[in-house]
């Protein structure tokens, strides 16, 4: 039942695709042969134009005479060089010889002072001492986050300190607007 329910639709299907199909051919057909009809027409009111315009105004002088009474034709007559100006004339300044001298050898620069060691990562005990309230200065204090994060929640400051001693996470503090809210240790 449902192979012939699909037969029947696809066979509607493509009855209405050839009826469409036919109605626009014969529409261009006829449109085609009346823009033809018109370009006819057009094209022979053009040449009987052309013919009477032939036969009513043909002139008894040859086309060479015909042209020189409308033109006038003289000698040519050679063209000036550009009205560019022409270059300014080179003046050269005077030269002086100066004896020279050998320029001073500057002094070797002093070695670079070495950077200063890393400030100490706090340890666990270290971090056991922060509180929740303390401040932003005084757990910095204890020495700088591996890593921080900064960023804007609900209005507040929030800030993420985590502190590692080599590749494992010693601890993470949270700060809110710059006081410790929370401290954690795994």
């Amino acid at each position: 039942m449902l192979v012939l329910l699909l037969g029947v639709a696809a066979s509607a299907q493509s009855l209405v695709e050839h009826a469409a199909a036919a109605a626009g051919g014969s529409i261009g057909g006829v449109a085609g042969k009346k823009v033809g009809e018109g370009l006819a027409g057009i094209f022979n009111k053009v040449d009987v134009s052309a013919a009477k315009a032939a036969k009513s105004g043909a002139s008894k002088t040859p086309l060479g005479e015909a042209a020189d009474e409308f033109m006038e034709v003289g000698p040519g007559v050679p063209r000036s060089a550009p009205s560019v100006p022409p270059p300014p004339p080179l003046h050269r300044a005077a030269v002086r010889k100066v004896a020279r001298t050998p320029a001073p050898v500057p002094a070797a620069p002093a070695a670079p002072a070495a950077p200063p060691p890393p400030a100490p990562q706090p340890t666990r005990d270290d971090l056991r001492k922060a509180e929740t309230g303390m401040s932003r200065d005084a757990l910095l204090q204890m020495g700088p986050p591996a890593v921080r994060i900064t960023m804007f929640e609900d209005g507040h400051l929030l800030e993420i300190y985590r502190y590692m001693a080599e590749d494992t996470i010693v601890g993470v503090v949270r700060l809110i607007d710059g006081t410790v809210a929370a401290v954690q240790m795994p």
